[in-house]
């Protein structure tokens, strides 16, 4: 296995790159996490605009498609959400494949506007309800009346079986398809001129953040070519690499493929059971979820399948393509209380353990006293403290994301059902109620100052209804979470190899935990752990690795909080501090681990990196202020495999850390002194050819990159945005217009340094 190298991030993104590359295949750096949104968190969803057949209804009024996006705004409360415009392009859905581009030219919207411009103002509008809008493209479909065809078969773009025909795909609205050799189109620069034309079409796609690929999982093979099934994955990452490199935009799919895991964030329309690949005590649903399913649901008209049941355990969102819910929005409303509800809801907590029952019982226990059962009668139910928050298809479950408290409750045949608060609404004496109107535009109030008894409300509703509950006199409109200023902020500081378990006078100068030993911090700060276990694995030590005792520095002990999957440190300090965390793999387990600070409310990641070898002790260190959560995940090395084995196996062992640590805020002059200056590395490929540019860039979100010959003539000039603190570029010779070997001056520039460095090219 080739090393990682680590590297220092921004606020959101991380770069850490093992460098892969298949026979034929594409190379690419591992992983792309963190995401640029955590869609775990953010409810996706689909809109067909134009559909494959005239026959078929289509969406060509932008105004009318506001309109639906703002009653599912209401209906979700405010909740982020994306939607994916399926159709937006030339003909429709399924059409003009391979070509992205035009958007067709019928759309219209309010100003007589058409086509592009109508699309652009219904991407617009999209934000007054809390949604961003991406598109449905498919990069394997190629179809004969694709204005690109003829351009795909004379560059010989098109997978082809070995007698040289064309590799058929499937028959779409009575329309052949052709598969698309991904590593070709790629090489040809053909992929990324599609993106590029998109991106510069479609600007907003940035601010979104996502773009959704269809049919991800064809990687069809091409024996003509010698490209395999391996191949396509390797370019279907590639791309991936190259939409978050060059535009911040992270690659989502229609399937929560594991073969793409550490790459595409989500599955979140059709699974089809693709995410049952996944084992999910292996994998959080902010690192790999998948999407809608309708196997385990009869709400659309399917038969549920028992074997399946992990998918309501563990919960799924929605996928709402469908047009009856346009035209019936009150099944939205069911969508969302039975499936984005409490899988939103559960994807905040820490799955703590998973058991079986002799038939299809199943139990996942999560933090906070929260249990997800399905149980003996074939039904799923969610427990807190005990108490029912969701009952099969009735819900009684707080909106976490309001400003206030809330619970939206919901039942689907109707009735009296008397449902508990939850244990934050000890002091609530009454309640307001409020209802959807006739058009889910709004609520309104539909009862008040409604007295609670023994914490208990006994609550009618008719078939399909739902409703929220208020502390009396709330304001039901007072904002989300999300309008908030952070609870807590957070700048990594830097790593430490060398101090291993010599703590003693290099940290905790204010407080510390040393795990199974002692805790001592002063009253303005806290840490408290959930998730995890504490393991004592020796109290007398002679390995360097371990924690001095705070009172007798010659002997150390070996203590880890460990967990199955995942764990968090919760810390509050009121004045701004120095706050590192300490992690030793005293066992030499091949721990590798995702170390996060995220915000506690809204789980924006403030900071994250990946940490493995770390037998000998390594320090993290953050300068901290308020309110952050640190949250440990065990993460695959070079992609999942699911074994359910670790260690000699090759899988990484259970995350663990071993102390924690607080002193003065470190001035940034320090921090200047302990994050590398900025860094340029030139060099040039032995296997491509290309020339690789890799800069380190601190304090800079663009830099300027010249290229010039010796002689001081320019071969290339361009702009680029800086993610992660980092620059990693391949160059091909035809975009340098270089031919012969010569020496080469690369000048990378920010308003804060000049960086040259000579290279033969």
């Amino acid at each position: 296995m080739k090393p990682f190298k680590l590297l220092l991030l921004n606020i959101v993104l991380l770069a850490i790159s093992l460098h892969t590359a298949n026979a034929a295949g594409l190379s690419y750096d591992f992983p792309l996490y963190p995401y640029t949104r955590d869609l775990s968190q953010t409810m996706v969803y689909r809109i067909m605009l134009r559909c494959a057949l005239p026959e078929d209804r289509s969406n060509m009024d932008m105004q009318a498609v506001a309109t639906y996006m703002r009653k599912i705004d209401c209906i979700t409360r405010g909740i982020p959400k994306v939607v994916v415009l399926g159709g937006y392009q030339k003909d429709g859905h399924d059409h003009t494949y391979p070509a992205w581009l035009p958007a067709d030219d019928d759309f219209t919207a309010p100003g007589r506007r058409k086509g592009k411009e109508a699309l652009l103002w219904l991407m617009e509008e999209a934000k007054k309800y809390n949604t961003t809008c991406t598109f449905h493209v498919n990069p394997f479909d190629a179809y004969e009346d694709s204005p690109v065809w003829n351009e795909y078969v004379e560059k010989d773009l098109l997978c082809r079986n070995s007698d040289g025909s064309l590799v058929r795909g499937d028959v779409w609205w009575g329309r052949q398809s052709y598969f698309v050799n991904l590593v070709r189109e790629w090489n040809a620069g053909v992929t990324q001129q599609k993106i590029d034309a998109l991106i510069e079409e479609f600007p907003m796609l940035k601010e979104t953040g996502v773009i959704y690929f269809d049919n991800q999982t064809q990687y069809p093979a091409s024996p003509k070519h010698r490209t395999t099934k391996e191949d396509e994955i390797s370019a279907i990452k590639r791309v991936a690499q190259y939409l978050k490199e060059q535009h911040g935009i992270q690659l989502i799919c229609e399937y929560a493929d594991p073969q793409l895991y550490g790459f595409a964030s989500t599955g979140i329309t059709w699974d089809w059971n693709e995410s049952l690949n996944v084992v999910p005590m292996e994998t959080p649903a902010y690192i790999l979820c998948g999407g809608r399913n309708l196997t385990h649901d009869n709400l659309l008209g399917q038969t549920p399948d028992l074997t399946k049941r992990q998918l309501q355990v563990f919960g799924s969102s929605v996928q709402l393509e469908d047009i009856q819910f346009q035209d019936d929005v009150s099944k939205v409303l069911r969508e969302f209380t039975h499936h984005t509800l409490p899988y939103f809801y559960m994807n905040r907590l820490l799955r703590m353990n998973l058991t079986q029952g002799p038939a299809y019982e199943m139990e996942l226990t999560l933090s906070d006293n929260v249990v997800s059962r399905f149980e003996s009668d074939n039904k799923h139910r969610l427990y807190r403290d005990g108490l029912l928050l969701k009952d099969d298809y009735d819900v009684f479950i707080p909106i976490y994301w309001v400003n206030h408290p809330e619970i939206m409750a919901y039942s689907l045949n109707g009735g009296k059902k008397v449902w508990s608060f939850p244990r934050e609404w000890e002091k609530v004496e009454a309640v307001d109620l409020y209802k959807f109107n006739d058009t889910y535009l709004t609520l309104e109030l539909a009862q008040s100052n409604i007295p609670i008894t023994e914490k208990e409300l006994s609550l009618e509703l008719t078939a399909g209804e739902g409703c929220i509950i208020v502390p009396t006199g709330i304001n039901i409109n007072d904002g989300t979470i999300y309008d908030n200023s952070p609870a807590g902020k957070a700048m990594f500081i830097n790593e430490d190899h060398t101090t291993q378990g010599n703590w003693l006078k290099r940290y905790g100068t204010i407080g510390y935990d040393v795990f199974g030993y002692e805790k001592r911090l002063p009253d303005y700060i806290s840490a408290n752990y959930a998730g995890d276990e504490l393991n004592v694995l020796d109290e007398r030590s002679q390995n360097k690795a371990a924690l001095q005792l705070p009172d007798n520095p010659t002997t150390r002990i070996e203590a880890v909080r460990a967990s199955k999957l995942h764990q968090t440190i919760d810390i509050y300090t009121d004045k701004e501090q120095a706050v590192s965390l300490y992690f030793a793999d005293y066992k030499q387990k091949n721990c590798q681990i995702l170390v996060e600070i995220i915000e506690p409310n809204t789980r924006q990641v403030l900071d994250a990196r990946i940490i493995h070898s770390f037998s000998d002790g390594i320090y993290l260190s953050y300068n901290i202020k308020g309110h952050v959560l640190a949250r440990l995940t065990r993460f695959f090395h070079d992609g999942y495999r699911g074994r359910n084995g670790y260690g000699p196996e090759g899988d990484p062992d259970y995350p663990v850390c071993s102390g924690i640590f607080f002193d003065e805020k470190v001035p940034t002059a320090e921090n200047t002194i302990d994050a590398p200056a900025d860094r340029l590395s030139c060099y040039t490929d032995p296997v491509s050819g290309q020339l690789i540019i890799d800069a380190d860039i601190h304090d800079a979100t663009m830099a300027n990159l010249q290229i010039h010959t010796a002689s001081g003539n320019l071969l290339y000039r361009q702009t680029y945005d800086i993610y992660g603190q980092q620059l990693y570029l391949k160059l091909d010779r035809n975009i340098l217009n270089a031919t012969g070997r010569g020496i080469i001056i690369v000048s990378l520039d920010t308003y804060n340094s000049s960086l040259k460095e000579k290279t033969i090219y």
